[in-house]
C-alpha cells in the first residue's frame, strides 16, 4: 500500500508538470494570426479556467481482507468538487466526499465515512464538448465511527477511477459528468490479548457511481 501511495504521489507530479509543459504549447498556438481564429458568432469553448461543481451517486463498502456479510450501505454519497483544467488533457481537482452510512446490522456500531482527496484529472476534451476522463490521486479517509473501537478512525488511501464529462460551448462553462470512483485506504486495527498487543492493517473500499454538475469561470 505504500507503494503504491508513492507511486500515485509521483504521478500526481509529474502530470502536473506535463501540464504545464503543454499549456505553454497552447499559449503559443493562441498566439497565431487572426484568420485562424474563430468567428465572432461562434461560442468559444473553455477548456481552461477554475471549476466548481456537486455530485451524487450510490456508495459501495468492501472490506478486502475479510468478509463482511453484515455491512450494510445507507445513503447516497456526496461530493464537492473543485479543480483548476490546465488544457485539454489535465486537471488538478480536490473532492470532499461524504458516503453516507455505513452500519452494522448486528449492533449499533456504524460508520460515517468521509474523505478528501487531490487527484490529477486526465482525458481529452473533444471539440464537440465530451471528454472521457481518468482520475488518479491521494486521499484522506475518516471513518466517523459512532463510538471509539480497537480500529484506527483515520487512513490514507488512493482515489482512482473513470468518467465522461459533457461540456458543450453552447453552455458556456456549464458542465455534467458520470462517473466511477474509488477510495483504496488501509486503516490499522489493535489486538489486545492478556495485555499485550498487535498491530494489523486491514484494507478497504469505498466507491460510488456518481453524476455531477459543474460550471468552470
Amino acid at each position: 500500500m505504500k507503494k503504491t501511495i508513492g507511486m500515485t504521489a509521483l504521478l500526481l507530479t509529474s502530470s502536473f508538470a506535463q501540464a504545464k509543459f503543454v499549456t505553454t504549447e497552447d499559449t503559443a498556438k493562441q498566439q497565431q494570426p487572426a484568420q485562424d481564429t474563430l468567428p465572432v458568432h461562434q461560442a468559444e469553448q473553455k477548456v481552461k479556467g477554475f471549476y466548481l461543481g456537486g455530485a451524487m451517486g450510490s456508495t459501495a463498502f468492501d472490506n478486502l481482507d475479510y468478509d463482511t456479510p453484515y455491512a450494510e450501505e445507507d445513503g447516497s454519497t456526496l461530493k464537492f468538487i473543485i479543480g483548476y483544467q490546465f488544457n485539454r488533457v489535465f486537471a488538478l481537482e480536490g473532492q470532499y466526499t461524504t458516503y453516507g452510512d455505513i452500519n452494522e446490522t448486528v449492533s449499533d456500531y456504524s460508520w460515517t465515512p468521509t474523505a478528501a482527496s487531490l487527484s490529477a484529472n486526465l482525458g481529452y476534451t473533444f471539440r464537440n464538448g465530451l471528454r472521457p476522463f481518468g482520475v488518479i490521486g491521494l486521499s484522506a479517509i475518516d471513518l466517523g465511527q459512532s463510538y471509539k473501537t480497537n480500529l484506527d478512525d483515520e487512513g490514507v488511501g488512493v482515489r482512482y477511477g473513470i468518467g465522461l464529462e459533457f461540456a458543450p460551448a453552447a453552455l458556456n462553462g456549464l458542465s455534467a459528468r458520470v462517473g466511477y470512483e474509488v477510495d483504496l485506504f488501509s486503516i490499522e486495527y489493535t489486538e489486545m490479548n492478556y495485555g499485550n498487543g498487535y498491530t494489523e492493517i486491514e484494507e478497504y473500499t469505498l466507491g460510488s457511481f456518481y453524476a455531477s454538475v459543474a460550471y468552470k469561470f
